[in-house]
């Protein structure tokens, strides 16, 4: 993504950009265990919605092909209609994302369906 200017602006003292690399975990240092495949997948759903959410309320709009200054782009639509391509993307994004958590020592477990004195749903614990 290219630094716009009042982002260069922003990151005076921070160094030069241009010599920017981003750390990556290696996906071969760790593989997500197979368990959490179904969870990648609610996270590249939510990763596009937020995406798509932030396009349209910068006035974007679906169109067949993308254009910047019409503000229209071709995958404006539900996820599940992405081209497999663009969803192989955000899997990507996601599956960085959970590498990220478990390389910081972080566990991730689904919720059990009824704990004490809460509800859950699909994994999100609701106080009631």
């Amino acid at each position: 993504m290219p630094v716009s200017i009042r982002n260069r602006q922003n990151m005076k003292g921070q160094g030069d950009a241009s010599m920017y690399q981003p750390k990556n975990f290696n996906e071969n240092e760790l593989q997500l265990p197979e368990e959490l495949l179904p969870l990648r997948e609610i996270l590249a759903e939510d990763i596009h919605d937020a995406w798509a959410a932030g396009r349209l309320a910068e006035g974007w709009q679906y169109g067949p092909v993308r254009d910047d200054l019409r503000r229209t782009h071709p995958d404006l639509v539900p996820y599940g209609d992405l081209p497999e391509g663009e969803k192989e993307y955000d899997r990507r994004t996601a599956a960085a994302t959970i590498r990220c958590i478990l390389a910081h020592g972080y566990r991730i477990e689904k919720a059990k369906r009824e704990q004490a004195g809460s509800q859950v749903n699909d994994g999100i614990y609701k106080q009631g």
